[in-house]
């Protein structure tokens, strides 16, 4: 994977996170993002991932006057909080995993495990959870 890539899906992690936090504005979207990546993103990869998510049905928007400008209003909808805790789990198990390679997460509800947990097969990979319920219930939010 291209460095540009990995910067890219960094943008789109911290998109989430903020929408998740509270609606915004595009532009105060992008003006977070500079004060947190350190650095300014380009409108060409944020706004077509609000449009991926607005057409996934993860976020709402919506246009409101301020002054003379007309200004769009994004809004995370109740899948979109689901699916954004789906990958900041995943994220952190990602996390943990590389500062602590020794130590295992479940996949599900991200309890460490320092002894074997449950095996699973999902989408043809093996994932670990700490039991079988974490199991049935991560197969369940797919």
């Amino acid at each position: 994977m291209a460095e540009c890539d990995l910067a890219i899906d960094l943008v789109r992690c911290t998109v989430l996170m903020l929408l998740y936090e509270r609606p915004c504005h595009g532009y105060a979207l992008m003006e977070l993002l500079r004060a947190r990546l350190g650095r300014a993103v380009s409108p060409g990869i944020v706004y077509p991932f609000l449009a991926n998510l607005s057409n996934s049905g993860y976020l709402r928007s919506k246009q409101e006057r301020e002054g003379k400008r007309m200004k769009i209003l994004y809004t995370m909808t109740p899948e979109g909080r689901r699916f954004s805790e789906r990958v900041f789990k995943r994220l952190s198990t990602l996390v943990s995993t590389a500062i602590n390679p020794g130590l295992t997460t479940c996949a599900n509800c991200g309890c460490k495990l320092y002894e074997a947990g449950h095996m699973d097969e999902i989408d043809g990979h093996p994932m670990i959870f700490c039991c079988v319920h974490c199991a049935d219930a991560y197969k369940l939010s797919e």
